[in-house]
């Protein structure tokens, strides 16, 4: 590995981040499953997806493979061939000893079946007698064995199991328990807990900030109280505002007094406030401009195809994504030029400075993306670029002259950015089959049959290496959750497939325009060798 590449993997590992991960599939690499191949170049990918890139120039038989990320050229025996890179492997393992903050789970296999039916009833019986006086102490007892937790070694001798919790009820497990029966699953300690239900607070006073600041902004006269904030002519829309704004203050009492929430209760909790403060922003008139109701009426083709993550009504499918996403930015000078641009997508201004004024809110929405975003916010940001791509494609089919910077290509090159930001973050947070992480790779697929002319075949690859990830972990689902997963996966691949068949229908009609014009030229010089003659 050369010297800037591992330079850049050590320090991203020293600024936070757990794991390091491959550039193509953004799954983090693991040492046992999923090694790290390096390139002559220094950079690092998957054993997959390096395979997956080599079998696809085979295909096509090219004899040389272009890096993903500097598109440095090597023979493709070499990429096949890579040697793994160990020294990555010990680092990630040296980080993950050192940020290790649950206990080391050992398996244990039972050695006698007697002895562990033993166990059990006792288990049992411990249980039964202690339930009758549990009420009466404040203490937390393990949920396995029953064994009294003190609250001042609560963070050090317990955790609370994901897997095993699925109420909202808080409980926690001793650290032999963990060991004995909870091997391999996800443990939290006390302070990772409390960390999470800061933050959670932190976001939720912040939201009620921004709520406030931008009514107040949109009221006609300044230094009105909360019933004013709204124009008078709109009563509804100043009650649904205390309504949400109750709702929200409540959250936030609920948060700050409670000891600590349980991770299922503070994410829907969370999840709520966003979604009703969204409905808010969206349905208030005066923070949407005219020209933002025109585009509202405008309608896109196949639109509704693409899976989404966020729960459309009738009110939200005709709702401008843009308008959505905007109140929920911090202020900043990007947030302040996207709302600026809303002017330019009217319908009365030429579909030229609507495709760019498109194309610029996808750039800076794409900017947004490069820092952190809340999880909760991920399917806002989806249904943003979403629109602004099928608004772009509608605009770009036009017949007239459109600028270079408005042409099919550039705008597919926006899409790649785009996306890989979107993956990328929800890499991060979701697993392979969940539902938000397969949302966002049907978006990437719609893209693809929608600009089938222009799109790139690495990124037709990368779509089906996700898709069949994610089918391979389907197991994992419940039979409910089976259904719509398996809806979910056809939907991509017919878009792929779509694409596919468009691309090569273009092919076609390529060749066939050349032997045409080979025809045309061969008539045209027999034509003349034979008058020459007479």
């Amino acid at each position: 590995m050369n010297e800037c590449s591992n330079g850049r993997l050590v320090s991203f590992l020293l600024e936070g981040d757990d794991v390091v991960s491959c550039e193509v599939c953004l799954e983090p690499f693991q040492p046992l499953n999923r090694p790290p191949k390096i390139l002559p170049c220094g950079h690092n990918f998957c054993d997959q997806c390096l395979f997956s890139l080599c079998c696809h120039q085979q295909y096509y038989l090219l004899d040389s493979i272009k890096c993903p990320t500097c598109r440095s050229s090597f023979p493709t025996n070499v990429a096949i061939e890579a040697p793994t890179n160990w020294d990555l492997c010990k680092i990630l393992e040296n980080v993950q000893k050192g940020r290790e903050v649950n206990v080391t789970v050992i398996h244990v296999p039972d050695t006698a079946a007697q002895a562990a039916a033993e166990i059990t009833s006792s288990a049992l019986r411990v249980r039964r007698s202690l339930t009758r006086t549990a009420s009466k102490s404040h203490k937390e007892r393990c949920t396995d064995c029953c064994r009294k937790l003190s609250s001042k070694i609560l963070g050090k001798a317990a955790r609370f199991c994901e897997q095993c919790n699925s109420k909202e009820k808080m409980s926690f497990t001793c650290l032999e328990c963990c060991v004995n029966k909870h091997n391999g699953h996800t443990l939290l300690s006390l302070s990772q807990l409390e960390a999470e239900q800061l933050k959670v607070l932190g976001e939720l006073r912040e939201l009620r900030r921004m709520l406030v600041d931008t009514f107040s902004s949109s009221s006609s006269l300044p230094g009105q109280n909360i019933r004013n904030y709204t124009k008078p002519s709109s009563a509804a829309e100043s009650d649904s505002l205390l309504t949400c704004l109750t709702k929200l203050d409540a959250a936030i009492k609920v948060v700050e007094t409670s000891a600590v929430i349980s991770p299922k209760k503070l994410c829907a909790l969370h999840k709520e406030q966003i979604q009703q403060c969204a409905k808010l922003f969206t349905s208030n008139p005066a923070l949407q401009d005219d020209s933002v109701a025109d585009l509202e009426n405008s309608k896109v083709s196949s639109y509704s195809q693409s899976t989404r993550v966020t729960l459309r009504s009738a009110s939200f499918h005709n709702s401008n994504s843009l308008s959505l996403l905007i109140p929920l930015l911090p202020r900043t000078p990007l947030s302040k030029e996207l709302s600026l641009l809303t002017h330019d997508l009217a319908l009365r201004h030429p579909d030229e400075q609507r495709c760019e004024a498109f194309l610029k809110s996808a750039s800076i929405i794409t900017s947004i993306l490069f820092e952190d975003v809340p999880v909760e916010q991920l399917p806002v940001f989806s249904d943003a670029l979403l629109h602004c791509f099928c608004q772009a494609n509608i605009l770009s089919r036009k017949k007239q002259p459109f600028p270079k910077g408005c042409s099919r290509r550039v705008i597919w090159k926006r899409v790649q950015l785009a996306y890989t930001e979107l993956m990328r973050h929800t890499s991060k947070s979701f697993l392979s089959y969940e539902p938000e992480r397969v949302a966002i790779l049907g978006d990437l697929a719609f893209l693809c049959s929608m600009y089938a002319d222009v799109c790139d075949q690495a990124t037709v690859t990368i779509c089906m290496i996700e898709a069949a990830r994610a089918r391979v972990s389907e197991e994992r689902l419940s039979e409910h959750e089976k259904q719509s997963f398996a809806q979910s996966l056809k939907e991509i691949d017919d878009h792929l497939l779509e694409c596919r068949r468009l691309q090569k229908l273009q092919d076609l009609c390529t060749t066939k325009k050349k032997r045409s014009g080979k025809i045309k030229w061969l008539w045209k010089f027999i034509f003349r060798r034979c008058k020459q003659r007479k």
